[in-house]
Formats: C-alpha cells, sequence, structure tokens
C-alpha cells in the first residue's frame, strides 16, 4: 500500500493541501507508513488537464489512497477508475499518515 497525501510544502508536518491536483506537493508514504519519497506537483499551475495528468502521475507510481482536502470531479474519476481510493481530509499530514497506518 503506498499513500499519497496533498500538501502545500514538503515536509511531513505540512498541512493537508485543500486543493487536491493542484496541491504544489504530494508525500509518498510506504506499507510501513514511513514517508518515501517528496513529489513537486509539476502540474500544478497548467492551465487544464491538471486532474487526470496528476492521477497519472500517482498511478504510475502504483499509489492506492490519495488524501487532499478536496477532489476535483476529474481528478478524483481518474484516480477512481483505477481504483485508487480518495480520502477527504484536512489536518497535518505526519499525523494523518500516523491514524491511517495504527
Amino acid at each position: 500500500m503506498k499513500i499519497a497525501i496533498a500538501t502545500e510544502d514538503n515536509n511531513s508536518s505540512s498541512r493537508i493541501s485543500s486543493q487536491g491536483a493542484r496541491a504544489l506537493f504530494f508525500l509518498i508514504f510506504d506499507a510501513d507508513g514511513d514517508l518515501s519519497e517528496i513529489l513537486e506537483n509539476t502540474y500544478a499551475s497548467n492551465a487544464t488537464h491538471v486532474g487526470p495528468d496528476v492521477a497519472n502521475m500517482l498511478i504510475n507510481l502504483h499509489v492506492t489512497k490519495v488524501i487532499a482536502g478536496r477532489f476535483g470531479p476529474k481528478f478524483k474519476e481518474a484516480l477512481e477508475n483505477n481504483h485508487v481510493e480518495c480520502i477527504e481530509q484536512t489536518g497535518f499530514a505526519a499525523q494523518v499518515a500516523k491514524e491511517l497506518f495504527n
């Protein structure tokens, strides 16, 4: 299991982003609940296709769950069509990850 958490900063103490596909970063947590990767969202400022492009990036990393404050319809549809669970959550990335893995 890999979990991606949308954030505005590139560290685990960051708040979860309310912007979903337009989050500046995605923190990737592995099956043990450890932060394994920090991805800068290079699609965040694109004018179009942001949701599907970000979804494909996360799908290619074999992410099974994505956590964000809010999911746009295209982002959510692209993820769910590939069996990726979408969880709307607020709070801090490390705290939410810890709760999911405990």
